[in-house]
């Protein structure tokens, strides 16, 4: 955690330049796709009117994923990179690479492309509207994979529990793919504590804590077949559960003193 706020600081006395969009990758093991995929994103991006930059941030992968990123930053323009020493989870690798980020919109965006990169403009055109979080609302379509169902089925279980125990409006918090103005990004990083998978949900729930525009476009989740996941179903699922109560006990005291 305090390597998470030592990257946020640095990000936060930073200010932004004449950069339109950032979007942040974290990465972990994503070795199969990152080439192909990043290529899919820069293709996307320059039929736009947005200048921009990827900051990918590898959590310590044990595969060639770093090999891969200073492979594309040595290609590309636009490219930086955050290589964590230690594993410290998919919300301390977007909450450092937003700390980096010079763009007035930063995002960030799941590798293996299960929400396509093609969303992403009509994010941006949101945001260009007013909107302070914007994100893609998956539909999900189900294939015959028990493990792919599984998931999916843990996922429906999840929002239901988190907007219960939150009392917030049913948002798809876990989707892969938000962006945000940066001006509203920033404050809630530095309130945000979890480091891991929860982090999702904390920073949706302070963003309607605080009242912020939050728009959800509907878009695709397909499963990519070839990836090999790195959720442990009941491990994970076990920890968010503890996490929800934990936060919604948090935010109960708060409401109360």
């Amino acid at each position: 955690m305090d390597r998470k706020r030592y990257h946020l600081q640095k990000s936060i006395r930073s200010s932004a330049n004449n950069m339109n969009v950032s979007i942040v990758i974290p990465c972990y093991q994503e070795e199969g796709h990152l080439v192909e995929n990043t290529n899919e994103i820069f293709r996307i991006m320059n039929s736009t009117k947005y200048s921009f930059e990827i900051i990918f941030v590898d959590d310590k992968s044990t595969d060639s994923t770093k090999d891969k990123i200073l492979e594309i930053e040595k290609a590309r323009s636009r490219v930086r990179h955050i290589f964590h020493e230690i594993n410290l989870g998919k919300g301390s690798s977007i909450a450092a690479g937003a700390g980096i980020a010079k763009g007035k919109f930063i995002g960030h965006l799941d590798i293996d492309l299960e929400v396509s990169a093609a969303y992403i403009p009509a994010l941006l055109l949101e945001l260009e509207k007013g909107n302070d979080v914007v994100l893609i609302k998956r539909k999900v379509k189900f294939g015959l994979n028990p493990t792919f169902i599984m998931r999916d089925f843990a996922g429906m279980i999840h929002r239901t529990a988190v907007q219960l125990f939150l009392g917030t409006p049913r948002t798809d918090v876990q989707s892969g793919c938000k962006f945000f103005r940066r001006e509203a990004l920033l404050p809630l990083l530095e309130k945000t504590k979890s480091p891991g998978w929860f982090f999702d949900v904390e920073i949706m729930t302070l963003a309607y804590i605080n009242s912020l525009r939050i728009k959800q476009i509907p878009g695709y989740y397909i499963r990519n077949k070839k990836k090999k996941s790195t959720v442990k179903l009941v491990e994970d699922g076990w920890r968010q559960f503890k996490n929800l109560v934990r936060f919604s006990v948090e935010r109960k005291k708060k409401k109360s003193t």
